[in-house]
Order: C-alpha cells, then structure tokens, then sequence
C-alpha cells in the first residue's frame, strides 16, 4: 500500500508542475487600474461609480451584495473586491470613476461563467455574453432570459480580444462603452471585481446594469446599482497535447519505477526467507545424531 501511494503521488506531483498557467486580462484606459476599497466607503453617493441608490430598496447596489449585507444577502459572497475603474481614494471616498472602455485579452483556451445573481425587471429578456471587439455585429450568448441564478456556461472565446456585452430588449451594450446603442455611449454598464490575480487561479465577480441613461432618467444616480446580474467568471487552464503527453509519460515512468521497487522488495524478502530457512536447517539442533541398529 505503502509504494502504492507514493507513485501515485508522484503522478500528481508531476501534474501539477507540468500544468501551464493561463489567465484572461483586462486591457482599458493607461490611466486604469484595479481600485481597492471597504465596506465602509459604500454611501450610495456615486464613488466609486457603481455605488449608487437602487430602485430595488436601499443598500442593494452590486457593492452590497459582494459583502453580503442584511438588506443584499448573497450566499457565497467574496467581499469588497478591487474594482477595475480610475484612482479612487477610499479615505475620502473620493473618484473612481469608470474606465468606459476596456476588454479582455484571450490567453486562457477556456472560462467558465456563472450567474450568481439576477435583480432585475428585464430578467426574463436579458442575454449576457461575449463578442469579437473586431466584429461586434456577432453575438455569443451565455445566458439567456429563461437562465436563473447559479446557471454556469463554459465558452472558448475564437478571439484574441474579446469584450463582454448586455442585450436587454433592442439595445445592445459593450465593455466598450463608444459601443453602446441608443446613443448610451458614454454609459460604462458593467463593474469588474477581481477575486484572485494569482497566475493561474484568476476569476472575476462582474455587475452589470441594463438600463440606459435615459432609461434610468434620475434613479440611481443616473448610472445604475449594477445588480442587474452578477457573473463570477473564472478562467483555467486545459493542458495542451505536449503537456498531456508529458504527464503520461511520467506517469508511466513514476508508476514503472514503483512496480520496479516492489519486485526488488518481494526478491529480497524471498532471499531472507530462503537463507533463514537454510540457516535453521543447518543447526545443530536440528541435526539428528546416528541411530543404532
């Protein structure tokens, strides 16, 4: 049992060292970054951009839920995530204002989405999905009106670059805020929270609003609680034909080993037996003495 455990635990080993480490990400404004931020600092008052009153009661923007507050209780939650958005000074809860246009650079071969939450009136219509940032004009859904919460979705982006989008009635709008349609083109209608930027383990919480400026006319800031729907997406990594082989091989040669081993031990046991037995006959106790006849 013993040399049993340890191949296999070479195998893992093995597996995880070979194992090559993707991520997706965010490529926006130069002046962007990923801004921290406490409990303390959500006021409903617009800093950072996406803390803002609801029209679904109080204390229930995004920022609510991510920290599992009374009044926005979220199973699961992660807690105040660094935002992607401009310089934002917590102390004085001040800025953070939106970066109005940003993407993904693809590296991982494929991510997983999945809808945490869905607080909105348009639930039933809502698609969220990816798009090609070269070729807007088609749409990759991910979920749809009938998807509720906890519904997941694995895609393999075709692109390098990719964006995300929101589709609520006829409008359509993008990571790239230029984008957007219904001339909301300075109306950034997603918040991303980063959860792990360790290579290889990053994911994302990311709130989206799905009324327009116009549609939201003075309710919630002008801007939205981004609530609307909470996607966590993460992304990990597949090992390529050459990795897989890798790890085949050293499996092999790890398992090979340890059966290699096991023999050796059995063959030496099986000579101590024999030279014991030998041993004992050869006693003179053992040795009977000339009977007379």
């Amino acid at each position: 049992m013993g040399i049993k455990k340890l191949s296999w635990t070479g195998v893992l080993a093995l597996i995880l060292c070979v194992a090559p480490a993707y991520c997706d990400t965010i490529i926006g404004n130069v002046s962007a970054g990923f801004q921290s931020w406490a409990a303390t600092n959500l006021t409903e008052t617009g800093h950072p951009y996406w803390d803002n009153s609801s029209m679904d009661g109080p204390e229930q923007n995004v920022g609510y839920y991510l920290i599992n507050a009374l009044t926005a209780p979220l199973p699961g939650a992660p807690g105040p995530l660094p935002f992607w958005g401009n310089a934002f000074d917590s102390s004085s809860d001040t800025g953070g204002s939106a970066d109005q246009n940003f993407y993904f650079q693809r590296t991982a071969p494929t991510s997983t989405a999945i809808l945490e939450l869905e607080v909105a009136g348009r639930s039933n219509i809502n698609e969220f999905g990816w798009y090609d940032i070269t070729d807007t004009t088609t749409l990759h859904p991910l979920f749809l009106g009938p998807d509720v919460a906890l519904a997941s979705s694995n895609f393999s982006p075709t692109a390098d670059y990719y964006g995300l989008y929101i589709k609520s009635g006829p409008d359509v709008y993008f990571t790239q805020s230029s984008l957007n349609s219904g001339g909301d083109t300075t109306h950034q209608h997603f918040a991303v929270f980063q959860e792990s930027s360790t290579t290889g383990f990053e994911s994302y919480w990311i709130g989206v609003e799905d009324l327009s400026v116009n549609g939201l006319g003075a309710n919630e800031g002008g801007a939205g609680d981004y609530n609307d729907m909470l996607i966590h997406l993460s992304v990990f990594a597949v090992p390529e034909p050459s990795t897989a082989m890798l790890v085949l091989s050293g499996s092999i040669l790890v398992i090979g080993l340890a059966r290699r081993r096991s023999a050796h031990a059995r063959d030496q046991k099986l000579r101590q037996g024999r030279g014991a037995a030998w041993a004992q006959a050869s006693s003179p106790h053992n040795l009977r003495a000339p009977r007379n006849v």
